[in-house]
C-alpha cells in the first residue's frame, strides 16, 4: 500500500472518544441516472449511535461556512467541536487559530497494548503527512516530534481495555489562518486548513470553491436517503449560430450529453430545450445567448440537477455528503 492510501485509510480509520475500535470504508457502488445504492462496512458502535440519530434536513449547503462544516465534522464524529484557541488583530486584519482534537485508530488489534499504540501512532503520521517507512521504529517519538514541531500537545492513547489490543490515538490539531479582513474569515481559513489537512470534506470545498456554482444543498432522508440538487452555470460553447434559438438548443444539448450521459435515446436537437426542463421541473433553465464579433450566437445555460444517493445507517453524514458532492463533480467532468 503506498503512502498516499495508507493516509487516506488512516483518515477513514479515525474514531471518537466514545471507542476505540475505527471504521473502514469499502464502498459497493451501483449507480444508474443519478442514483445510487451504497453499502459501507459497520462503523463503531457510537458512530452508528451518531448516524442513527441525524436529523432530517439540510446537511450542507453553499452557505455553509468551513466552521458550519468542520462542527459537522466532530459531531458526526462524537468529537467535541472545534474552538478558536487565539485571535488577534494587526492593523485591519485578523487571525485566528483553530483547533479540533482528533483520533487516529490502530489498524488492527494486537497482542499487546505497546504494539496496539504504535500502530495508532503510524497511522496518525500517516493522515497528517508525516509517515516515515513501513518498517520504522517507535512511531510514538516520532509522532511526539512532530507535535512539538507544529506546537501542539502532547498525543493522548486510549487502549482498549482487554486483549486483543486495540488503540485511538487524540491529537489536538491546530491550524493557524492568514492574515483575513474579518474575524469571520480568519476563523473559517483555519477551520479549512483543518478539514484539508485531515482529508474531509474535499469535493464539498470543491463545490464551494467553484462561482459556477449557483447554489447547491445536500439534504437527509429518513432512513438513510441523501439527495444533492445544485443549480450549475454552464459557460457559452465555443460552437455558435446565426439563430439565437439554436444557439440556446445547441446549449441545452451539450448539458443535457454532459449531465445526463446515458438518456436513451438521446433527443434530436430541436426538443433539447423541453427535454432539460423537464428533468427538472421545478427551476427552468436560463440561457445565456450572447452574440459574438463574428455575427454568430453563442450560448450558455444554468441548469438544476439532482444526485440521489442511498448509504447504509453506519454512514456518517459528512462523508456521505462529500461522496454525493463527489458524484455530481464527476457528471460535470470536473473531477
Amino acid at each position: 500500500m503506498t503512502g498516499v492510501a495508507v493516509a487516506a485509510a488512516a483518515v477513514e480509520r479515525s474514531t471518537s472518544s466514545a471507542s476505540v475500535s475505527g471504521p473502514v470504508y469499502s464502498p459497493a457502488v451501483t449507480a444508474v441516472g443519478g442514483q445510487c445504492n451504497e453499502t459501507l462496512s459497520t462503523r463503531s458502535s457510537a458512530q452508528q449511535s451518531s448516524v442513527a440519530h441525524i436529523q432530517e434536513g439540510v446537511i450542507i449547503s453553499n452557505s455553509s461556512t468551513y466552521m458550519v462544516i468542520l462542527s459537522q465534522l466532530c459531531a458526526d464524529m462524537g468529537l467535541d467541536p472545534p474552538t478558536v484557541d487565539h485571535l488577534s488583530k494587526v492593523s485591519d486584519t485578523y487571525t485566528a487559530t483553530v483547533s479540533v482534537k482528533y483520533g487516529f485508530s490502530s489498524s488492527k488489534s494486537h497482542s499487546n497494548k505497546g504494539d496496539a499504540r504504535e500502530d495508532a501512532a503510524h497511522f496518525a503520521l500517516l493522515a497528517l503527512g508525516r509517515g516515515g517507512a513501513e518498517n520504522a521504529a517507535n512511531y510514538r517519538a516520532q509522532l511526539n516530534e512532530h507535535c512539538q514541531q507544529q506546537r501542539w500537545e502532547n498525543p493522548e492513547y486510549k487502549p482498549s481495555n482487554s486483549a486483543p489490543f486495540s488503540c485511538t490515538v487524540f491529537v489536538k490539531i491546530l491550524q493557524e489562518s492568514l492574515a483575513k479582513p474579518t474575524e469571520g474569515e480568519a476563523r473559517d481559513d483555519a477551520a479549512r486548513g483543518i478539514l484539508t489537512r485531515l482529508r474531509h470534506a474535499a469535493h464539498i470545498l470543491q463545490m464551494l470553491d467553484n462561482p459556477r456554482f449557483e447554489s447547491f444543498s445536500v439534504i437527509y432522508k429518513q432512513p438513510s436517503v441523501y439527495k444533492l440538487t445544485a443549480r450549475y452555470q454552464f459557460t457559452r460553447l465555443a460552437e455558435g449560430d446565426k439563430s439565437k434559438k439554436n444557439a440556446e438548443k445547441m446549449a441545452a444539448q451539450s448539458a443535457l450529453l454532459q449531465i445526463y450521459p446515458d438518456l436513451n435515446p438521446k433527443p434530436e436537437l430541436d426538443q433539447c430545450k423541453n427535454k432539460l426542463q423537464e428533468l427538472y421541473p421545478q427551476e427552468k433553465p436560463k440561457y445565456t445567448p450572447e452574440l459574438g464579433d463574428d455575427g454568430l450566437y453563442y450560448s450558455g445555460v444554468n441548469v438544476s440537477f439532482v444526485e440521489h444517493c442511498t448509504y447504509d445507517n453506519n454512514q456518517l453524514s459528512l462523508d456521505a455528503s462529500d461522496d454525493i458532492a463527489r458524484r455530481a463533480l464527476k457528471r460535470l467532468g470536473l473531477i
